[in-house]
């Protein structure tokens, strides 16, 4: 078919022919007969409510959808939050409202590698951890978080540094794992739960924990002063454990020594009280008498004990010297010559 307009002989088709064309064709197909402008206003008429019936029923069937048993549909009316549906089969008008479903069953993995940390004991560190979550609460996960993934991972970063900056490196890094991922994970969850994130942490866990390459060199010494350390320590607990019952016993036999010398000297003391009360009867009936024995007494004893006399004469300028201890030594070695000579 060959299109004319205006004298050209190719040129943009006439949709009025094509559409009488089409009615006519539709027309004799449905009603039979002869076509004319009556009929042909007649079959515009219920062409164009039968391209409104198809355009109804095509509205109608994709305003239906089915929510799965592990989601939710969040519905939004003009932008504006409406409702949330449970599963089952559900209908909105389209362009009117709006759905947006979310599972929230399903275990969501977020991995966080944080940066250098400081521990309690001012030990550079680098950590990390693995959080899994799920959504609790479709309308404020959407509705009361801008970025959810950014304020999950800023909120495990804040939970992280705060119990690693509480804890000592060797805790971390050996029997204290489990305890910190325990720590991390209720932290995160208050910090979520103060933004009405809807998010509920599943399970945290703490997947490495390095000392950075830069700082390696400098923990290696800080490693061998604290294991020289312990190791003076516990030979100072060894030379204690020797040294503290030998300590113990020189204190209990002074003790004992000084309970003897006591109980010495109280007896000493009982004897010369009854030694006293003895020669008291007698000195009072012969005191000169008895005052010169006891002189003769006590310089008989403090002589006994000594090895040099130095006797002042009477009206002389002279001082006798009397070498005792050489009297003594010349007498045994003369009496040792006769016993040989014997």
């Amino acid at each position: 078919m060959v299109w004319k307009n205006s004298g050209n002989k190719f040129g943009p088709p006439d949709f009025d022919k094509i559409l009488s064309a089409l009615l006519y064709k539709i027309r004799n197909f449905f009603l039979g007969g002869s076509y004319n402008a009556e009929s042909k206003k007649y079959g515009i008429k219920h062409l164009v409510l039968l391209v409104l019936f198809i355009l109804f029923c095509v509205y109608l069937v994709l305003g239906f959808y089915i929510v799965k048993p592990a989601e939710q549909a969040v519905i939004t009316r003009l932008g504006k939050y409406s409702r949330v549906n449970d599963q089952g089969p559900h209908w909105i008008p389209i362009f009117v409202e709006k759905r947006r479903i979310v599972n929230t069953e399903k275990l969501e993995r977020s991995s966080h590698y944080g940066s250098y940390m400081l521990t309690k004991d001012e030990n550079i560190i680098t950590v990390e951890i693995e959080v899994q979550y799920r959504i609790s609460d479709v309308e404020k996960y959407l509705f009361n978080l801008v970025e959810p993934d950014k304020s999950l991972k800023e909120a495990a970063d804040s939970a992280l540094r705060q119990v690693v900056g509480s804890s000592d490196l060797d805790f971390i890094m050996t029997l204290g794992k489990e305890q910190v991922a325990s720590e991390i994970h209720e932290q995160l969850q208050h910090i979520l739960d103060s933004y009405n994130s809807g998010i509920y942490v599943a399970i945290v866990a703490l997947k490495d924990v390095k000392i950075p390459n830069d700082v390696k060199s400098s923990f290696d010494d800080v490693i061998k002063a604290q294991e020289e350390k312990e190791q003076l320590k516990h030979q100072a607990e060894s030379f204690a454990n020797k040294v503290i019952p030998e300590a113990k016993g020189d204190a209990t036999r002074i003790l004992e020594a000084a309970s003897a010398y006591k109980q010495e000297v109280i007896f000493v003391a009982q004897g010369d009280v009854v030694k006293f009360n003895l020669i008291l009867p007698q000195y009072q009936l012969a005191p000169e008498i008895t005052r010169t024995r006891l002189y003769l007494e006590t310089l008989e004893f403090i002589l006994s004990k000594t090895t040099k006399v130095l006797v002042d004469l009477n009206k002389s300028n002279n001082i006798i010297y009397l070498p005792i201890d050489k009297f003594i030594l010349n007498g045994k070695d003369d009496y040792s010559s006769r016993v040989d000579n014997n």
